[in-house]
């Protein structure tokens, strides 16, 4: 691989990193959120919404997986690179959906195990780090 396909192959990953590790950090924003404002007292506890809110979390978690082979797999094989960041961006933005529906549970039906919804979208974001061999398969191959 050439100086300059290498250089540019780093500039993209570093740019997903550096995306990749601001969308992780907002689960621990979240979660502080979470823990510093403290449930509303008027909310009465509902367990059925709480499971129904963690088994789409974890759907759409699971999904985001598969979405993301999918759309790698059309990246590499079309040899467009852009398709690889499109394919992480909907894939994080997916994941995130568990951490936001982890804070819906927290303030609309204060479930003591409302933190679960954060730990499924902190495990996806850390299964669904960029990585380099992605982008390196994905980039154009020049005719000789």
């Amino acid at each position: 691989m050439s100086q300059s396909i290498q250089q540019n192959v780093e500039l993209r990953l570093r740019t997903l990193r550096m995306l990749w590790l601001a969308l992780f950090g907002t689960i621990g924003l979240y979660f502080a959120l979470t823990f510093f404002m403290g449930p509303s007292e008027d909310v009465e506890p509902n367990p059925m919404l709480s499971l129904i809110l963690i088994v789409f979390g974890l759907s759409t978690t699971l999904i985001s997986f598969l979405i993301k082979s999918k759309l790698i797999a059309r990246a590499i094989e079309q040899q467009q690179i852009q398709l690889v960041q499109q394919a992480y961006i909907l894939t994080w933005a997916l994941t995130e959906v568990a951490a936001l529906l982890g804070m819906l549970d927290f303030f609309a039906t204060r479930h003591p195990h409302y933190y679960i919804l954060f730990i499924i979208s902190a495990i996806g974001f850390l299964l669904n780090a960029p990585r380099r061999d992605h982008l390196i398969n994905a980039w154009p191959k020049t005719p000789i």
